[in-house]
């Protein structure tokens, strides 16, 4: 999929701006501060209406507006195409695919599917283990359309039985029976994570190879509440009651799918520990490239964003990237400088405005 064209209305800086976009590389540069980075946030909030920098949707409104914030645009996926359109307000979202309203973001995830890297993503593995849960979860989300509705009705009954046992004197009763529910959701959460985990594994290693230039072994370790789905039930019961007297402590819930995690091997060693800075961003930048190649059908392929991902490179690895992601539909790339290469196009953010300009061809 491509996104053909995008029309940003009292969005971030840009109280107007209308951009039509190649497929290949493209580039937005400008200076630090000029809006490239909001550029990227417009097209990344197409996919679940997030943004990857505020969890205040009322941040993206255009200051001097402070009413409203509009993304229009036109998806091409194959022969297809959609027209979506985001309007952001105090009163809160409204989304249209071809001017009906829908209501689920997992409907919207089918529609626009992105992939990111920003450059605080290079600490993943440093950071706590919910922020690795939510990278994967969104993850997950966009490869198994059932899986986000299955884990917003986790977090419900989890919330319900955090209530209970908040109370003066919950009832045990009905703690077992949210218990129950919880197991069950956590069943089929478990196998999405176990196959997902051991796909991704399998592109990993070449990946990281490619864009790396080293010939490191590396694997993503799943951590789960429990490896065994056999006798999934039985253990899982066993555990919840001998958690029991922790939770009434506690008043929350202590064990479950909800507190998994996972690392990174890198030639043996975990990377959190032993990892430097370099290889946790090729690691890092691998792993979010890997849903890329788990979808088969070429007008699916996810859209991906790198913001500020050539910085920190040396010329060396920065053109070996650009190679790399020349097969790749559509990449959006923020920088500080243009990119004279060929078959890339490159946008001049200036003065809240974007300039686009023909592509280089090479010599």
């Amino acid at each position: 999929m491509i996104i053909e064209k995008i029309k940003l209305t009292n969005f971030r800086n840009y109280k107007s701006l209308a951009l039509s976009f190649e497929k290949g590389i493209n580039i937005f540069y400008g200076s630090n501060g000029s809006g490239k980075t909001n550029l990227a946030e417009a097209i990344y909030f197409l996919s679940l209406t997030k943004s990857f920098r505020t969890s205040n949707d009322l941040d993206l409104i255009n200051k001097e507006s402070n009413e409203f914030a509009i993304i229009n645009s036109y998806i091409e996926k194959g022969r297809n195409f959609k027209k979506i359109d985001i309007y952001v307000s105090k009163n809160g979202k409204k989304i249209s695919v071809d001017d009906k309203n829908i209501n689920k973001i997992s409907l919207l995830s089918q529609e626009v599917n992105v992939i990111y890297f920003l450059p605080r993503d290079v600490n993943l593995f440093k950071e706590s283990p919910k922020v690795r849960r939510n990278f994967f979860n969104i993850a997950l989300s966009k490869q198994y359309s059932e899986y986000l509705n299955l884990l917003n009705d986790y977090e419900k009954v989890l919330k319900m039985r955090n209530d209970v046992l908040k109370e003066e004197k919950p009832n045990l009763t009905l703690l077992d029976v949210y218990v129950d529910q919880l197991i069950s959701y956590s069943i089929k959460i478990y196998q999405y994570r176990k196959e997902y985990f051991d796909k991704l594994n399998i592109f990993l290693p070449e990946i990281y190879k490619k864009i790396s230039l080293k010939k490191s072994s590396i694997k993503l370790v799943y951590l789960p509440f429990i490896d065994d789905f056999k006798n999934f039930k039985d253990i899982a019961k066993k555990k919840y009651k001998e958690a029991l007297e922790n939770d009434l402590k506690m008043k929350r819930t202590t064990i479950g799918v909800h507190l998994e995690d996972f690392f990174i091997l890198l030639d043996g060693k975990n990377i959190t520990l032993y990892g430097s800075q370099g290889e946790n961003r090729m690691a890092v930048l691998s792993l979010k490239l890997v849903p890329y190649f788990l979808i088969n059908e070429k007008e699916n392929k996810p859209i991906v964003i790198l913001d500020d991902v050539l910085s920190e490179l040396d010329e060396n690895n920065k053109m070996n990237l650009l190679n790399f992601l020349k097969a790749f539909e559509q990449v959006f790339i923020t920088s500080t400088n243009k990119i004279f290469k060929e078959n890339i196009t490159n946008y001049l953010v200036l003065n809240n405005n974007v300039s686009k300009e023909e592509s280089y061809e090479g010599r």
